[in-house]
């Protein structure tokens, strides 16, 4: 089955077949590959003994296999919005092996298998039934190093590659920008070197631009006469796009694509097959910069508890100061009862940053102390005499 048949296998089609992510994806080539898999060792259950009950223990073992890789991708313990995915979980299982089977005398029988999940309709899944619960759409940096025609100087401002990439990219209203966009300004020299250097040095470029996700890319053409001394050449390119949190310089993915294009004129043949090559990326690039998002999301979460003492409308006047705070995106109040409030603040900043705020910063007339901090958790409530 060609992999742009398998955007979108039946369990999720239904649950997101209003959301523009699954027509954007469907519409996108994909670069031809064999699909990957990876194992997850599971144990199931079923009430019974025979063909039957091993059937529904091997399921129940699929289902819970699928459960423990789907909030490992996600990032998440809340498994709502996957319910339809995990109903059929067997259509995320190709291919399974049984290692163990046991019943016990109370009429029940157990398996142990090894459940090989197809990864890539499984990530762009996750990715389609997440982005619309994304707290923000990304900033995507796109730097792709290209050289259209042999002998020529490479092309780090917008280039085929890098244009095709960010049209692609646009489409899923995710906020894209190029060379052009970094301060202080690089040059190409500079730009290539970042390009053909290793993992760190990608990571290093990523924290320091300050995006979600670096797009990190080379491109380039080669070229042959169709014939024996024909002036028509077949010119073949190659993109690699490697795929990094902006917050950490984590690289999340690797993705390479090839195309060819047979042509008289080396500038336009070139362009035109680093173009198709890119855009065969943008689907795979979208998946991954969604599961980049996801995988940051805790660290970019703060839960806030409220502790009025009393104070009527206390929690709202906190969620309304906090708001306001240095690097804060949104303020969401989870609970506000009277003797209880808790707030989720959409921050990625420092703790210790977030609490001189607080502690500069009056709510409901009265000023704020910090009670409790651990970790990305902390307690408020208005400061006490001293």
């Amino acid at each position: 089955m060609a992999p742009t048949e398998r955007l979108w296998p039946g369990p999720a089609r239904g649950a997101v077949r209003a959301v523009l992510f699954l027509a954007a994806l469907a519409a996108l080539p994909c670069p031809a590959a064999e699909e990957d898999s990876f194992t997850v060792r599971m144990t199931g259950s079923a009430r019974g003994t025979g063909t039957a009950a091993r059937r529904l223990a091997v399921e129940d073992a699929q289902q819970q296999a699928l459960t423990e890789a789907v909030k490992t991708m996600a990032n998440t313990e809340d498994l709502a919005p996957f319910r339809m995915m995990l109903r059929q979980a067997s259509a995320y299982v190709p291919r399974h092996d049984v290692l163990r089977c046991d019943t016990t005398p109370d009429g029940l029988t157990h398996v142990e298998i090894d459940a090989h999940l197809a990864e890539k309709p499984l990530r762009q899944d996750i990715a389609a039934v997440m982005l619309p619960r994304l707290p923000h759409r990304p900033t995507i940096l796109v730097v792709v190093v290209e050289t259209p025609e042999a002998g020529r100087p490479a092309v780090t401002e917008n280039g085929p590659a890098a244009a095709a990439l960010r049209e692609g990219l646009e489409k899923f209203n995710f906020t894209v920008k190029g060379a052009e966009a970094l301060q202080p300004p690089r040059t190409p020299e500079e730009l290539a070197a970042v390009a053909a250097g290793g993992l760190e040095t990608g990571a290093r470029f990523a924290r320091e631009n300050l995006h979600d996700v670096l797009l990190l890319g080379e491109a380039s053409v080669t070229r042959e006469p169709t014939t024996d001394g024909s002036n028509v050449f077949r010119h073949r390119g190659t993109v690699l796009l490697r795929v990094f949190s902006g917050t950490d310089g984590k690289m999340c993915d690797v993705f390479t694509s090839e195309g060819v294009v047979q042509g008289l004129d080396a500038a336009a043949a070139g362009s035109q097959v680093l173009s198709d090559a890119a855009a065969r990326l943008v689907g795979d690039t979208a998946v991954s910069v969604t599961l980049a998002m996801l995988a940051r999301q805790n660290r970019d979460r703060v839960i806030v508890t409220v502790e009025p003492d009393g104070a009527a409308g206390f929690t709202a006047a906190v969620a309304e100061a906090l708001r306001a705070a240095p690097g804060v995106s949104g303020a969401e109040t989870l609970l506000d009862a009277p003797s209880l409030g808790r707030i989720a603040l959409e921050y990625g900043g420092p703790m210790a940053a977030l609490a001189d705020h607080v502690h500069r910063t009056p709510a409901g007339g009265a000023a704020l102390e910090v009670r409790r901090a651990v970790g990305r958790e902390i307690t408020v409530g208005p400061a006490t005499a001293q």
